[in-house]
């Protein structure tokens, strides 16, 4: 008979490759990791032996080191001493030579001066050797050997291909970093051989001190070029300007014209305006440099010397690199890079300030020159008129000729000084960087490597470990939670606790004797095990048919998941409302496992009920103390058609006689997927209560036996899951909040 209430129509199973539904949240892993903590345990065995034998195979690691400084005081001081006018290195710019001493220019050479190609470590032992063997006779019988050994299709490695893979592996080992002073670069090398990690180093420092002089060298030769070609310029044409002064006072009869006092004046004031005139172009010239540089806000060395200015960029760069380690901490949204970046823009400005308030020196020094100009171009104007008001034309002229012969000899002999200082210092010119710390064999080898590959190897294990233990979780997909038992079916769930132990499983250490644990609900009113037993009760009641008993089934998809302890206490607990009759009948002709606990003693039973239904009331054993009636099956062995009799009218019969004695009849029928006998009886069953016991029954087992008996589905009133560990109840619980269980006593 089925109940009043509508219930929806079976569909076909979810596979349970889509239905195995876990609340994954912390308490959950860990409740995994405590029941599968041996997973975890081998796997960081595993990592801490693979960890020791990668450090007992490994060869031991040198670490070498040296340290360059960035130093443009020689420079400095020969640029302030007009020896030399290029650009000198910032220390704010002294981050880019970390590029350079790590690029190809400087690894390539030193990869082949020392002739690491043909070195194992940086190559490998095969590659090495293949090297070797295509130089010989074999190398070709060599190589095919190789290839069909190895697996690889490559018959000699190519001399290009060896030094690109030790330039690579010499990258990998390199480190070149700057230290907390800004100008000090430090510069190490990881290798098998302390030896070579000094020597190495050492050679990458060489190379690049080289390479720095070498560049400056080549600067310097190329302004010798551009200085020889504007000598030569400027030597031409003073020539041919002395050429026309005389070839002028020749065609206009001046040559024999003896000097006066006046024309001694004349002369001395050309000679002055000419210079006067230089100096005004070269002020001018020095104006709009500056003028220039700062609107494009680059460096001027002449200003950047200045001690305010020195001090105002070595502030700045502290705040960049205060700005550079707190946004690898917090990040680059923060409040306090927000502030050191305002404080950062402030001091930019004052940098600009600074420098247009030195910048208007060069302004004044300007103005100052052509004023003095204009004052002498005046007074060689007025000597050049007479004390008639008249000059000689002639001499005018002649004296203009003087004085562009005279600039052009001053041009000459100012790049002649200049030519003359740079070929002196070629050698000296440009030595940016020296070694203040060369590169020694170290005493000790590297033991980080070793503390990394052990904690990498124990990290790693463990990960593994839990991986293991998880992914096991999830393809057993054992029952856990009720988000599972509601993911194939609408029937209402609750969780029972562990209470005791199932007689083929109890430990000695059980304290729940087998009486106590058939009425358990009485011996613990205010439990959580009591509390969902009353939540069952709540749902079969409501889906009672009023006027007749109401027949349950306990059913399980598997032996030993707890149905007779779920009759037993579902029994009690309807039995505890005074007004409702109570019957529990052993349905497992096989196991009878009800019968053990509640009626050990009982000869007569179920079988005999079968045979005359009339003998009922002395076949029934009363248990006053739990309030229920108990029809025992008795049998010495089992029966070979227990489905037939189950199934049979002598069945229908009896089960309409008792529901008119009682309120409710409980059956604790067999296992669905061991034998058949529930297919036979279910037809007799208004509603079920199906078991699942935590942590073994998975839930496609539980779909297959809903599945093998249809009929079941459109019944279920109720799923139990069956001794659940009181630590699981955190996963299980932990939405709920800590004070969920404060009604709770065991």
């Amino acid at each position: 008979m089925q109940s009043s209430e509508s219930n929806p129509t079976w569909s076909a199973p979810v596979s349970s490759q889509t239905s195995v539904i876990h609340s994954v949240n912390l308490p959950f892993i860990l409740g995994v990791l405590r029941r599968d903590w041996l997973f975890p345990t081998i796997g960081c065995l595993l990592g801490l032996a693979a960890a020791l034998t990668y450090i007992a195979s490994a060869p031991p690691m040198y670490r070498s080191g040296a340290k360059v400084l960035i130093d443009r005081s020689f420079n400095r001081y020969l640029q302030s001493n007009k020896i030399i006018d290029e650009p000198v290195l910032e220390e704010s710019e002294a981050g880019s030579q970390i590029y350079i001493i790590a690029s190809d220019s400087i690894i390539i050479p030193v990869v082949r001066a020392m002739n690491l190609t043909q070195d194992p470590e940086f190559v490998g032992a095969r590659a090495a050797e293949s090297l070797d063997d295509k130089r010989t006779v074999k190398s070709y019988f060599a190589s095919i050997k190789r290839m069909f050994i190895s697996g690889t299709g490559s018959l000699v490695a190519s001399e290009e291909l060896l030094e690109r893979t030790a330039v690579e592996t010499l990258l990998k080992r390199l480190t070149v970093q700057r230290e907390d002073v800004p100008n000090v670069i430090s510069v190490s090398f990881l290798s098998e051989s302390a030896t070579k990690s000094a020597d190495i180093v050492n050679a990458i420092i060489d190379r690049y001190l080289t390479s720095q002089r070498e560049a400056k060298s080549e600067s310097t030769k190329m302004a010798s070029l551009l200085l020889q070609e504007r000598l030569a310029e400027l030597r031409q044409q003073t020539a041919e300007a002395d050429r026309m002064v005389q070839a002028f006072r020749i065609n206009n009869n001046l040559v024999a014209v003896g000097p006066t006092n006046t024309a001694d004046q004349f002369t001395g004031l050309s000679a002055q305006h000419s210079l006067a005139r230089a100096t005004t172009a070269e002020a001018r010239a020095r104006l709009e440099l500056v003028q220039q540089r700062i609107n494009d806000g680059a460096s001027i060395p002449q200003i950047m010397d200045n001690e305010m200015i020195i001090r105002l960029r070595m502030q700045h760069i502290e705040f960049e690199a205060r700005v550079a380690e707190i946004e690898s901490r917090v990040g680059k949204d923060h409040y306090t890079i927000a502030k050191f970046r305002k404080r950062m823009d402030e001091l930019r400005v004052a940098i600009q300030t600074e420098q247009r308030r030195l910048a208007s020196n060069y302004q004044s020094e300007y103005q100052l020159a052509k004023a003095r100009s204009d004052q002498i171009a005046a007074n060689l104007s007025e000597l050049a008129v007479g004390a008639d008001g008249t000059v000689s034309n002639a001499k005018v002229a002649l004296r203009e000729l003087e004085s562009v012969a005279e600039t052009l000899r001053t041009a000459y002999n100012s790049v002649l000084q200049r030519y003359n200082s740079v070929s002196q210092f070629d050698d000296v010119v440009g030595k940016d960087a020296r070694v203040i710390t060369r590169a020694a064999p170290p005493l000790h080898k590297v033991t980080r490597r070793a503390m990394l590959a052990l904690g990498g190897g124990i990290t790693l294990g463990l990960l593994l470990g839990i991986g293991a233990a998880l992914g096991r979780e999830f393809a057993t997909g054992p029952i856990r939670t009720p988000e599972q038992i509601r993911g194939i079916t609408d029937a209402y769930c609750t969780v029972l606790p562990r209470v005791g132990l199932e007689p083929a499983r109890r430990s000695q250490s059980s304290d729940v004797s087998e009486d106590e644990l058939a009425a358990y609900v009485l011996r613990a009113p205010y439990s959580r095990f009591t509390e969902a037993f009353r939540n069952a009760r709540a749902v079969l009641t409501s889906r009672k048919v009023l006027g007749r008993g109401d027949i349950i089934g306990v059913v399980s998809a598997v032996p030993r998941e707890g149905k007779t302890t779920v009759s037993t206490n579902l029994a009690a607990m309807l039995g505890s409302n005074s007004k409702l009759r109570v019957l529990v009948i052993d349905g497992d002709l096989h196991w009878r496992s009800l019968t053990t606990r509640l009626a050990p003693d009982a000869q007569e039973g179920l079988i005999e009920a079968l045979g005359d239904p009339s003998r009922l009331s002395e076949l029934i054993v009363k248990k006053e103390r739990v309030g229920i009636d108990v029809l025992p099956c008795p049998l010495a062995d089992r029966l070979p058609d227990a489905a037939g009799l189950l199934g049979s009218s002598k069945m229908d019969t009896l089960l309409a006689t008792v529901r008119e004695l009682y309120d409710f009849v409980v059956i604790e029928a067999p296992p669905i997927m061991s034998v058949v006998d529930v297919k036979a009886i279910e037809h007799h069953i208004d509603q079920f209560v199906l078991v699942t016991e935590w942590g073994h029954t998975r839930l496609r087992l539980v779909e297959e036996a809903l599945y093998e008996v249809p009929g079941i589905r459109d019944r279920l009133s109720c799923v139990m899951i069956n001794k659940v560990d009181h630590a699981a109840f955190r996963a299980i619980d932990s939405y709920k909040g800590p004070r969920f269980g404060a009604y709770y006593r065991e």
